[in-house]
Parts: structure tokens; C-alpha cells; sequence
């Protein structure tokens, strides 16, 4: 397992986050599966888990809160979890933690972040209230999630936030442009979610009627018209990762790990095994020309986003 600290925190997690969304909506999701993966993923180093209250309406945060109390090992696992955007008065901010708290069965959160920036809320009314929470030893560190440049314009000094969490993958790269290279310049670590862009990076799926029928198939990616383009990277990812003798989740991850902002990708998994072949990204990089190659085949799909589109075509603050 790789590890390093958590942008400007002295907090060290692994290289690889693992992501909590998949206890809930997944046409794979079982309370005992995922708690196997959670069990997995402990084994294996992994020691950065990443929830929030809205996954399955806090079902997700219980049962993390299940396995870390069954394994006595809440000091040696850096937990993250996230608000919802309609909570973002100071009080509701304080409010959704302390139910955060006893659903994990912890007095701490190491990560604490807003999850979607909201419509009609002060952004600063949030972070002041985190940062109150951070004196008090509630919460370690400060996060914000799904924040482009218009977020970021409305705080005084970035350097307040201590993490970013933004949808990142080789098929969605608009945070590249300006969002990137500001927590690049702050020391503000980057966790990516949808790493795998919801399964499509991972190579298993020849064609758009392969993926389940769960809310995946609302990814704009599997639309009829951007889905021949997708194909294009695939077809550059899977030739790459054979010479690499890696899986295309492998290598799509191993992309993101070799970017020096990027600090541990979020990784689903509804099963162990996935778990495990999702390590496969460690140890190794890519070479320069192979990098360079996938952010020029992928570069097309990402080049007209603009900074409030999403995957689902639904944000927060509206398009």
C-alpha cells in the first residue's frame, strides 16, 4: 500500500480512498457485501474511508460505524463524511454532524465536507461553522465537494479548505483547467470520486446495454452520441494496460495516481475481489508517452464542459 498526508494535514491515508455511495443504489448492494468490502479493504492497507449522511440516508455511516467498532480500529482508519448542500446553515451543519457521529459511533470526524455547494447559502456560513467545529476537535480537517471556479471565487483564501473532492476521471476532466492547479498552489488535497467514471473505465462493459439497470444509467457518458467517443479511450486504455499487463480500472486509476495534485482516488466496489484488483493501480506508473496518450484521446469528451455540468446533468446550483 502507498500512503501519504492529506494535502497541508499531517493526517496520512492511503493512496486509495474507498468510497461508501455503494452501500445504497447499486442493483449489487447488500449490507453484509459491503461490509466484506469495508473488512477487504482494512486488510489490504486501505485505511481511508469516505461516507456521508446522504448515502442511503446514513445507512452507509452505520454500517462503517459497524465493522470499525467489531474491529476496535477507529484510531488507525481516517474517516470522511460529507453534509448535505440543504444543510448548510451553521446550526444544520452542526446538527447533521452529530448525527454523523452516532451513526459511525465515534466523538470525531477526520474529514468533514459539504457535499454539494448550495443553492441559496452563504458558502462561508458553512466553512466559518467547520472551522469552529476544527477548534473544538469535532472534525480533523476541512473539506468541500463538487466546488468549480465559481465556488471557489466566492471565498476570501482557498487555503482555508484543506480538501477538494471532484467527479475526476479520464472521462471527465474539467477541474484540470483552473481547480486543479489551485489546490496545487494552497496545498489542497484531491480525493477524485467516480475515478472509474461509475464502471465505464473499467473495460468490463462492451456496449451501453451491458451496464446494470441502477441509477448508473443515468450517466451522460452512456448517452448514444458521447458513448462513440468513450469508446475511443477505452480502445486506447484497454491497448495500454495490456502492455502494462494491467486491467483498464488498473490503468485508468494508475493515470490519476501519477498526477502529483491528485492525493487517493475514491474507489466503489460492491465485492472483495474488486477491491483487491483495484490495488493493482499500486506499486507502478505509467511512462510519460502513455500518460500523455490517454489525456490526448480523452482530452475531446471534456474540452466544451463547463463548470457547473455533471455526469447526471443535475447540480446543486442549477446549469
Amino acid at each position: 500500500m502507498e500512503y501519504t498526508l492529506l494535502g497541508k494535514t499531517d493526517i496520512k491515508v492511503s493512496r486509495l480512498c474507498l468510497g461508501g455511495w455503494q452501500a445504497s443504489g447499486w442493483s449489487t448492494c447488500s449490507e453484509q457485501g459491503f461490509m466484506a468490502v469495508i473488512n477487504r479493504a482494512l486488510d489490504l492497507g486501505i485505511n481511508f474511508i469516505d461516507t456521508a449522511e446522504g448515502y442511503g440516508n446514513g445507512l452507509s455511516e452505520t454500517i462503517i460505524g459497524k465493522v470499525i467498532r467489531e474491529r476496535g480500529c477507529r484510531d488507525s482508519v481516517v474517516i470522511a463524511s460529507k453534509f448535505s448542500p440543504n444543510h448548510c446553515r451553521a446550526a444544520q451543519v452542526r446538527k447533521s454532524l452529530e448525527k454523523t457521529l452516532k451513526r459511525l459511533g465515534t466523538d470525531y470526524i477526520d474529514l468533514y465536507q459539504q457535499h454539494w455547494p448550495p443553492a441559496n447559502c452563504s458558502l462561508l456560513e458553512s466553512i466559518e461553522e467547520l472551522e469552529r467545529l476544527k477548534e473544538e476537535g469535532k472534525i480533523k480537517a476541512i473539506g468541500v465537494s463538487n466546488w468549480m471556479e465559481p465556488e471557489w471565487e466566492e471565498i476570501d483564501n482557498p487555503a482555508r479548505i484543506d480538501v477538494l473532492q471532484p467527479c475526476y476521471s479520464l472521462l471527465w476532466r474539467p477541474c484540470e483547467k483552473k481547480v486543479l492547479p489551485l489546490c496545487h498552489e494552497h496545498k489542497i488535497a484531491v480525493i477524485p470520486y467516480s475515478p472509474l467514471c461509475q464502471g465505464i473505465l473499467s473495460g468490463k462493459y462492451k456496449s451501453r446495454e451491458d451496464f446494470p439497470d441502477d441509477v448508473r444509467r443515468q450517466n451522460r457518458r452512456l448517452s448514444r452520441e458521447e458513448f462513440v467517443e468513450v469508446k475511443k479511450v477505452l480502445s486506447v486504455l484497454e491497448e495500454i494496460a495490456a502492455f502494462y499487463d494491467r486491467t483498464p480500472a488498473q490503468t485508468a486509476l494508475r493515470w490519476l495516481l501519477d498526477n502529483p495534485v491528485v492525493t487517493a482516488p475514491i474507489i466503489g466496489a460492491s465485492r472483495p475481489a474488486q477491491v483487491e484488483d483495484n490495488c493493482g493501480a499500486l506499486g507502478w506508473s505509467l511512462k510519460r508517452d502513455d500518460y500523455k496518450r490517454l489525456c490526448e484521446v480523452s482530452n475531446a469528451l471534456s474540452l466544451h464542459l463547463k463548470p457547473h455540468d455533471t455526469l447526471w446533468n443535475w447540480h446543486s446550483r442549477g446549469r
